[in-house]
């Protein structure tokens, strides 16, 4: 089979290797759609993953889709043809934290793509059964590949505890604050800001229903005088100041969670505002049981996965798809290869 192999940083190439045999409880999945992660590009531009580098060439890639085509043994439930979408946290269901139903938490958790685990971008993957889920006829692959930030997002609004009515706030319109904002809306969100410093991605969260500002400064210029801040303020861009400019924009009593994953690892905040507004500050680590939920949601039209301003590329072009990602120009919010 083909795969897009990162060799070091900067350089990814799409060579032949060997086609992966499903073992027990696995299926060979027939990729279809595989979106580029910041995770992935991070991995890209500096080599290693929280510190971990991989031992040799690795496959990037964990937001995917496919066709089921090969079943190992003990896999029950599914058939050759089978349209899917996957789960890329792999637990253990053994662990402390799998017991405790913190999943997304196990001690043991395999994610593809993490090195040294193979990830998607390539003709063919070997998964757990245990990972997948159906599409319906009226869910594209593209839209299925996506059901994985859809996930982060999902899992991000119920640590929230969202409720009908509540006015909220996305820091980033990427594809994880996109997914974000379109699961207030789902959950009845009332008012919706989004920053984001990219006029190309301003249009479609507007769109959806968001008032879209350059900034959180300008966010919160708008509240500044009166008590009209969010009860809840998503942090979904990581970027080096985000985490500092969360906790202001919350109103007092309220909550910050803290999706994106904050450069540098270091963060520097005044204490004093969360302190004096006694806020939840809560992290959000990828998503738990969600798959299921997010599938049924992109197919009742109760989220808008299908129309996320994207572009696809054959599998030959990864290095081009890559570079794409990183530019993040115009509207795009997610390069998709299509093995």
């Amino acid at each position: 089979m083909k795969a897009a192999f990162m060799f070091a940083p900067d350089d990814l190439r799409v060579i032949e290797t060997d086609t992966a045999v499903p073992g027990p409880g696995e299926v060979l999945l027939g990729v279809r759609a595989v979106a580029i992660c910041a995770s992935d590009i991070h991995i890209f531009e500096n080599g290693h993953s929280s510190g971990t580098y991989p031992s040799g060439p690795l496959i990037l890639g964990h937001e995917f889709s496919g066709d089921v085509a090969a079943i190992g043994p003990q896999v029950s439930g599914f058939a050759i043809g089978d349209r899917v979408a996957c789960e890329p946290s792999w637990h253990c269901g053994i662990c402390d934290m799998c017991r405790a139903g913190l999943t997304n938490l196990c001690r043991n958790v395999i994610f593809p793509s993490f090195p040294d685990n193979p990830g998607a971008m390539a003709e063919y993957i070997a998964v757990p059964a245990s990972s997948l889920c159906k599409l319906p006829d009226n869910v594209s692959y593209q839209a299925g590949a996506l059901t994985e930030p859809l996930g982060v997002a999902l899992h991000a609004v119920r640590l929230a505890g969202l409720q009908e009515g509540q006015d909220v706030a996305v820091l980033g319109a990427g594809a994880i604050g996109v997914a974000t904002l379109d699961c207030c809306k789902a959950f009845g969100a009332g008012r919706i800001y989004v920053a984001e410093p990219l006029p190309g991605r301003h249009a479609f969260p507007a769109e959806l229903g968001a008032q879209v500002y350059a900034s959180a400064g300008d966010l919160q210029k708008l509240f500044e005088g009166h008590d009209s801040h969010p009860s809840i303020v998503f942090e979904a861009s990581g970027g080096p100041t985000a985490f500092a400019e969360t906790m202001p924009l919350v109103r007092a009593g309220g909550t910050a969670i803290i999706i994106g994953i904050p450069e540098p690892d270091e963060q520097v905040f005044a204490a004093h505002v969360p302190r004096r507004k006694e806020l939840t500050v809560q992290f959000s680590r990828r998503s738990r049981d969600t798959l299921d939920d997010c599938v049924s949601m992109v197919a009742e039209g109760k989220v808008h996965v299908a129309d996320y301003p994207t572009r696809q590329f054959p599998l030959d072009r990864a290095p081009e798809a890559m570079q794409a990602a990183i530019a993040r120009e115009g509207d795009m919010i997610r390069a998709i290869v299509t093995p």
